[in-house]
């Protein structure tokens, strides 16, 4: 799920519609990969965004209560995140003054060999 975007149509007083982009939150890379199951994925992300609407609006991580980062206005903005976990992340906009999620997205974490637990049969040849 590397990008949503939200796209609204409307009409201008003259009865003409109008396109106008909304809100966009990406994450480059969406993926991390780890050697190994149960490794920890280490990756730097880039966040970019756009959101409309002059209000203050922040970047979180859905499971930290804390933002990652706020900003006040209209533009695009960046941020880049050092990327740690064990599993995929999810990430979101929220307008801080409606407390509404505008955008989100998710990177996800694969690996490129499973678990190396073997599984033992309990006999032994001597």
């Amino acid at each position: 799920m590397p990008l949503i975007a939200v796209f609204s149509v409307g009409a201008d007083d003259s009865g003409a519609l109008t396109k106008t982009r909304e809100d966009v939150l990406n994450a480059k890379p969406n993926r991390c990969i780890a050697l190994r199951q149960g490794q920890f994925c280490y990756q730097k992300v880039e966040f970019r965004w756009y959101v409309d609407g002059a209000t203050e609006h922040c970047l979180y991580l859905e499971s930290q209560e804390a933002p990652l980062v706020c900003w006040q206005g209209t533009k695009l903005h960046k941020y880049d995140y050092e990327f740690k976990a064990l599993q995929g992340q999810k990430f979101f906009i929220r307008d801080e003054v409606s407390g509404d999620k505008v955008a989100e997205t998710a990177v996800d974490v694969a690996w490129v060999y499973k678990s190396g637990k073997k599984v033992s049969t309990g006999w032994r040849l001597f």
